[in-house]
């Protein structure tokens, strides 16, 4: 970026249209021009001001008439510039919050570069890579693009993951960071959720319209606290205040026995500040997480043989074969709604430990493929808390209703 110092005018002043005078043209300025007392600060000749270009380029030039009014050759001052040119302070692409962008070059050498680092293995750099500062002004990167990168959270991938050697069936208590993403939920009683990025959670549609329940008004409390395996500890920590809740069109809350369409989202105020004890969960992209037999985990807060728990508690259960789920519906006489939008897990010859308080919460799968942990699920209905299935909503039909609402387009 150049800069221009320019002074000495001509202290006589010679007929109009013989004045001598600076022209200054600069990428992104309109041209100027300047003599006599024009941009003097004193308001007296000789005439000084600076210039600064937006650009890396500056043109002076100047013009004197050859002869004076009278016909003779004259004689002028001219003028004196001085120049220099000014370092580009540019502002680091990733801020401090997420991560941090770390200088390559030595301050002042051009162009300058900066490599760009997250606060791993919490967030990622997208896209990677050395920026360099151009002459021109933008940064520019590595693969020939002008996309800024930014810090995404990394997904699915717990500092402290569960361990997937527990065969039995039934509840334990789970550590701090097996379940990072697991939001606990205070809208029409307690219910759960997952953290999806760093500023959504994922529930059931239920948890904030009940079946059967009265309707009421949108400016109902939405409670949703973060970031450990204890209720103490959450209300400790605090809420986070929901911006906006988004419930699925398809979600009919007067039809007791359908639960259709039973997915949410709450958008919340702030982004959180990801770390070992709060992360997100993935959401899943494979068809194959859901066939039978695969094993995943559930967690929540809900009641446990017979008590509300204050500890955050998980299951291992297998994906049941559907034909058995609807076999085991019709032989229970039930007439709720089995529908390609839901999934079953459990054993019905065991106790399937899913309750009432783990509505909203999400049935997890380790992904073979991708490496991380991926929400196939979220906890729906079921048949009492005794032996049987357990219903979960099919995260992956969704999909695209998601990502709309996250990207805005719904």
């Amino acid at each position: 970026m150049p800069g221009l110092r320019v002074g000495k005018c001509p202290l006589e002043k010679p007929p109009p249209h013989k004045l001598p005078r600076q022209d200054i043209t600069a990428s992104g300025m309109d041209p100027s021009r300047f003599c006599g007392q024009q941009g003097s600060p004193l308001g007296s000749p000789p005439g000084q001001r600076e210039f600064v270009s937006p650009g890396n380029r500056l043109r002076l030039t100047f013009r004197a008439p050859a002869s004076s009014q009278d016909g003779t050759t004259g004689l002028h001052k001219g003028f004196l510039a001085l120049y220099q040119a000014v370092g580009v302070t540019h502002s680091r692409p990733i801020g401090q919050a997420r991560g941090a962008s770390e200088a390559t070059s030595a301050p002042g050498d051009h162009p300058s570069r900066i490599q760009n680092a997250c606060r791993e293995p919490y967030y990622q750099a997208v896209p990677t890579g050395t920026l360099t500062c151009t002459p021109q002004g933008p940064w520019k990167g590595t693969q020939d693009g002008e996309e800024l990168p930014h810090c995404v959270p990394v997904c699915g991938r717990p500092v402290t993951p569960i361990a997937q050697n527990q065969e039995a069936l039934g509840s334990s208590r789970a550590k701090l960071g097996n379940f990072p993403w697991q939001a606990f939920t205070n809208i029409y009683g307690r219910g759960g959720g997952a953290l999806l990025g760093d500023r959504w959670i994922l529930t059931a549609a239920h948890t904030i319209y009940p079946k059967d329940g009265i309707f009421l008004g949108r400016n109902r409390s939405v409670d949703v606290f973060l970031g450990h395996t204890s209720i103490d500890e959450m209300l400790r920590l605090g809420s986070h205040p929901v911006r906006r809740v988004v419930v699925h069109p398809d979600y009919r809350q007067h039809e007791s026995h359908n639960f259709d369409g039973d997915i949410a989202l709450l958008e919340l105020q702030r982004a959180v500040p990801l770390g070992p004890s709060l992360l997100p969960v993935c959401l899943p992209e494979r068809q194959t997480l859901y066939r039978s037999g695969v094993w995943g985990y559930v967690s929540g807060f809900g009641v446990d043989r017979g008590w509300l728990t204050t500890e955050l508690k998980y299951s291992r259960l297998p994906v049941a074969p559907r034909a058995a789920c609807q076999a085991w519906l019709l032989e229970k006489q039930r007439s709720e709604v089995f529908s390609a939008n839901m999934f079953c897990a459990g054993d019905k010859m065991r106790q399937q430990s899913v309750c009432q308080g783990d509505s909203g919460g999400v049935y997890v799968v380790w992904d073979e493929c991708a490496h991380h942990w991926v929400a196939t699920g979220i906890v729906s209905w079921g048949v009492g808390c005794g032996k049987g299935y357990g219903f979960y909503t099919k995260v992956l039909n969704y999909l695209d209703w998601i990502k709309g609402v996250m990207d805005g387009k719904d």
